[in-house]
């Protein structure tokens, strides 16, 4: 009896221990979890600020520097929480960790495209190829760049659509928004109208454009004549315009240039064909496959 009593005694102890033991883990897991984000908010603070103190850089790559530091610190806290967690719940890592260099070895081989996605993003980072907000083509998609990571790049077209594209199957990039972009107005005149007129009207027109848009900050300039087609000429002007803000300058040139010209009687060329038909055809016209008379046939 009293040997039976000891017994359950005993058991009540050891399951009160257990049961302390494992709060205790708990209580140290969520202790650590907060610690590990407490580190991430600070260390994302500090590179923000670090960022923000260099003035060369411009806030195009400051947003793409941020996105790529954040990401790293937060695969790093979260890696070291994972390590400092696995002891606590009695799972040593020493045999996993020797384990894993067996497993990556493997995975290695298998991930080869996987391994591509992350060097080439590295390279487009290091390389500042493009940011979030640029205006690019990759791989013949035209669209505006959404996020850059490590392992994808986030495309959305100008039809609202956004395009998922890895890093490694990247191959060519045109960016429109690193530099100055320049708008080319190519307009049709016709042959019967004054050239050194028309050439007039596009310069004035393009000198005011200057003037009431901020997007030009360069010169504007009337190249003159561009092509001899064979029912007009084209003249070409050119404007230096912000990145990616050409598009905009050269419809609203044109829209301008076409009140422009029917204020001053200039008619755009409109291609004409001139059809000629006679009544009688000459004596020696047959045509082909003819049927000749029944007397002739007999």
């Amino acid at each position: 009896m009293l040997q039976t009593i000891w017994d359950h005694t005993l058991q009540l102890i050891h399951d009160h221990e257990t049961m302390a033991a494992m709060v205790w883990a708990i209580l140290k897991i969520i202790i650590l979890f907060v610690v590990i984000r407490v580190g991430i908010n600070i260390s994302n603070k500090i590179v923000k600020r670090a960022l923000r103190l260099r003035g060369k850089m411009n806030n195009r790559r400051k947003r793409t520097m941020v996105a790529i530091f954040t990401k790293i610190i937060r695969y790093a806290f979260y890696f070291i929480f994972l390590l400092t967690v696995l002891p606590i719940l009695n799972i040593h890592i020493g045999g996993l960790l020797a384990g894993a260099g067996v497993v990556g070895i493997a995975i290695a081989f298998a991930a080869q495209s996987l391994l591509k996605d992350f060097l080439n993003g590295f390279f487009i980072m290091l390389e500042d190829q493009y940011g979030e907000g640029d205006f690019v083509v990759i791989n013949d998609l035209w669209g505006t760049v959404k996020s850059v990571g490590l392992r994808i790049t986030s495309l959305q077209v100008w039809t609202g659509e956004v395009v998922i594209i890895p890093n490694g199957e990247i191959s060519q990039v045109l960016n429109y928004s690193k530099e100055n972009s320049i708008a080319v107005i190519d307009v049709k005149v016709g042959y019967d109208s004054v050239i050194d007129r028309a050439l007039e009207i596009i310069k004035n027109v393009m000198d005011d454009l200057k003037e009431e848009q901020d997007t030009i900050v360069g010169d504007v300039s009337v190249l003159g004549v561009q092509e001899l087609n064979d029912w007009n000429y084209t003249l070409r002007a050119i404007a230096e315009c912000e990145p990616n803000a050409h598009w905009e300058i050269q419809r609203l040139a044109k829209q301008r240039l076409r009140a422009a010209f029917d204020d001053e009687g200039i008619e755009l060329p409109l291609q004409k064909i001139v059809y000629r038909h006679d009544n009688q055809l000459p004596d020696t016209f047959q045509p082909e496959n003819s049927v000749q008379p029944l007397q002739e046939r007999a």
